[in-house]
C-alpha cells in the first residue's frame, strides 16, 4: 500500500511538471513541430492549412496529424476552437502522454535517482510538449521499455510490439532502435516458443501496417504506403542531405553532449561500469548494444538532428543510474551535494533560456498577426513572409482562413544539378523576385502584412516604402544565414 501511494504521488508529480512545461515552454524549436503535425491537422479538422511537399509525395504517415485533428474536431464541436486552445491542446495531450512515460520509467527502474536524472534532464523538459513525431517517439519507446520482457524480468508479454509496430509505421527510423532489442526477445526465448513470438509479430505487425495503410489510402485519397515511400525517397534522392549534413562523429561530439549536459560523463562513467561487469548489468549491456548500434547507423546519415537521438534518452539514463552510484560510493556526502547542484543548474540554466528566450520570435509574431487579422475581415488579410522557409507557424498558429504566402524551399526529385528553390532565389535578389511577383503590370494583390527578419529590411527599403513597421520582435541571439536577431513585422499603409 504505502509503494502504491508512493507511485500514485511519483504519477502526479510527473503529470505537474510535464504540464508545466506547456506554459513555460514559449519558444519554437523546429519547423516539423508545426509542418508535420500541427499544420496538417489543422487541414484535416477545419479544411485549410498547407501541406509540404512531403504530404504530396506521401512520405508521411496521416496517423499523428489524424490524433491531433481529433482534439480540433472536439474543440470545434462544442465551439472551443479559439486560436489560443487550437495551439496548446495538442501540447496538453502531449505533456500528458510524456508524464506517463515518465511514470512507467520510474515504475520500470523503481529507482529515483533515475527519475530525477529524466525530470531534470532540460533536452527532455523542453521537447517534451512539442508536437513532434520525435517526441511521441521517446514516449511511446519509454513506456515499451517498461514492459519489455527482459531476460531477467518476470514478465513475458508480447504487448510491446503493438508500441513498437505503430512507432515503426509512424517513424520509420524506429526500428533501428527496435531491431536489437526484438532479435535479444527473440534469441532470450525458449527455442519452444520462439515460433509462437515469430508468429505475434507477424500477426501484430500485418494488423498495424493493415490500419496504417487503410488510414493512409484515406488521407492522401490513392494507395499509399508511405513508410516505403520514406525510405525510397530518402535512399533514391537523398533528399535529407539537402536540408544539411553533418561529419560521422556529430553526434558523440555534438548530439549526445547537448542532451545530457554533464551527465554525459556521468553516462560514460556507467557505460564503463557495465563493460567491466557485463553479467552484474544486464539490461544495462543490452542498452549499450543498443545505443552503440543506433548510433553507428544514424551517424553513416549524413543528414543529423540531435532530435533523431532523443528516444535513446531513458537508455542514456538508466546507464548513467550507474555512474550515479559509482560516484555516490566513491565521494564524500558533501562533495555529492556540489555535484549535484552542479548537475542540476547546468540543466536549470539552458533549460530556462532555450524555453524563454531562443527562437521565441516566431510564436510572438504569430500572436501579433492573430490580433490583426481579429480586427478585420478574412478577405482584407494577405501576409507575405519573407523569411527562410518554414521559420514561423502558419495556419494552425493564425487560424484564420486568410490569403498567407510564404518562401517555399522544396527538394529537386529530378536531381537538376541547375535547380534553386524559391527560398534561395529570393535571397539571391530579393528586389528582382519581389518586382516579379509584384509588379504593375500583374494582377497580384498586394500583401497587407509583411513578416521578415531586420537583416532583409535595408536591401528592399523601398518595397518597405508602402508599410510601416508594427512590430520588432527578439528572435534569437545566434542565427544562421538569412536569419537575424529581429523579426519584424510591417502593415500596408
Amino acid at each position: 500500500m504505502i509503494l502504491s501511494n508512493r507511485i500514485h504521488k511519483v504519477l502526479l508529480c510527473v503529470i505537474a511538471w510535464r504540464l508545466s512545461s506547456v506554459f513555460l515552454v514559449q519558444t519554437s524549436d523546429v519547423p516539423d513541430e508545426y509542418w508535420q503535425s500541427v499544420e496538417v491537422a489543422h487541414r484535416l479538422a477545419f479544411g485549410y492549412g498547407h501541406l509540404t511537399w512531403e504530404w504530396r509525395e506521401g512520405i508521411r504517415s496521416y496517423i499523428y496529424p489524424l490524433l491531433i485533428s481529433l482534439i480540433y474536431r472536439i474543440l470545434g464541436f462544442f465551439h472551443l476552437d479559439f486560436a489560443t486552445l487550437i495551439i496548446i491542446a495538442p501540447r496538453i495531450i502531449q505533456a500528458l502522454l510524456s508524464a506517463y512515460a515518465d511514470y512507467r520509467f520510474y515504475v520500470w527502474t523503481k529507482n529515483k535517482w533515475a527519475l530525477f536524472s529524466l525530470c531534470t534532464n532540460w533536452f527532455w523538459y523542453y521537447y517534451a510538449s512539442r508536437t513532434l513525431v520525435n517526441t511521441l517517439e521517446t514516449s511511446l519507446t519509454t513506456i515499451a521499455l517498461s514492459i519489455f520482457p527482459w531476460r531477467d524480468s518476470n514478465t513475458k508479454s508480447v504487448s510491446y510490439i503493438w508500441i513498437v509496430a505503430w512507432l515503426c509505421v509512424v517513424r520509420p527510423t524506429a526500428a533501428v532502435i527496435w531491431t536489437p532489442l526484438c532479435l535479444y526477445h527473440l534469441l532470450t526465448t525458449p527455442t519452444s516458443g520462439r515460433i509462437v513470438l515469430l508468429l505475434s509479430y507477424l500477426r501484430i505487425g500485418m494488423t498495424t501496417l493493415s490500419i496504417a495503410t487503410l488510414v493512409d489510402t484515406i488521407g492522401y485519397g490513392k494507395f499509399v504506403l508511405s513508410h516505403i515511400e520514406f525510405l525510397r525517397i530518402n535512399l533514391i534522392y537523398r533528399v535529407s542531405d539537402f536540408y544539411g549534413t553533418e561529419p560521422f562523429f556529430w553526434y558523440l561530439t555534438i548530439g549526445i553532449p547537448v542532451i545530457l549536459g554533464l551527465y554525459y560523463v556521468i553516462f560514460l562513467i556507467g557505460a564503463w561500469q557495465v563493460v567491466q561487469h557485463p553479467a552484474k548489468f544486464h539490461r544495462q549491456a543490452v542498452m549499450l548494444v543498443v545505443i552503440g548500434w543506433t548510433l553507428a547507423i544514424y551517424s553513416m546519415i549524413p543528414h543529423k538532428e540531435i532530435r533523431f537521438i532523443l528516444p535513446l534518452l531513458p537508455f542514456f539514463v538508466c546507464l548513467g543510474t550507474s555512474g550515479i552510484l559509482c560516484i555516490k560510493n566513491s565521494v564524500a556526502p558533501f562533495t555529492r551535494k556540489v555535484l549535484m547542484t552542479v548537475l542540476v543548474l547546468t540543466n536549470l540554466l539552458p533549460g530556462l533560456y532555450f524555453s524563454l528566450v531562443h527562437l521565441r520570435g516566431s510564436l510572438d509574431a504569430m500572436k501579433i498577426l492573430r490580433q490583426e487579422i481579429a480586427s478585420v475581415p478574412n478577405d482584407d488579410v494577405n501576409i507575405l513572409f519573407l523569411t527562410p522557409c518554414h521559420a514561423t507557424p502558419f495556419y494552425s498558429h493564425l487560424h484564420a482562413n486568410v490569403t498567407a504566402r510564404f518562401l517555399t524551399c522544396e527538394p529537386s526529385l529530378s536531381n537538376r544539378d541547375d535547380y534553386i528553390d524559391e527560398a534561395s532565389e529570393f535571397f539571391a535578389n530579393p528586389n528582382l523576385w519581389l518586382r516579379q511577383t509584384y509588379s504593375n503590370t500583374k494582377d497580384t494583390e498586394m500583401p497587407t502584412h509583411l513578416v521578415l527578419f531586420h537583416e532583409l529590411a535595408p536591401s528592399i527599403h523601398q518595397f518597405l516604402d508602402k508599410y510601416r513597421l508594427i512590430a520588432d520582435l527578439f528572435y534569437a541571439h545566434i542565427t544562421p544565414t538569412n536569419y537575424s536577431q529581429y523579426l519584424l513585422i510591417y502593415k500596408r499603409k
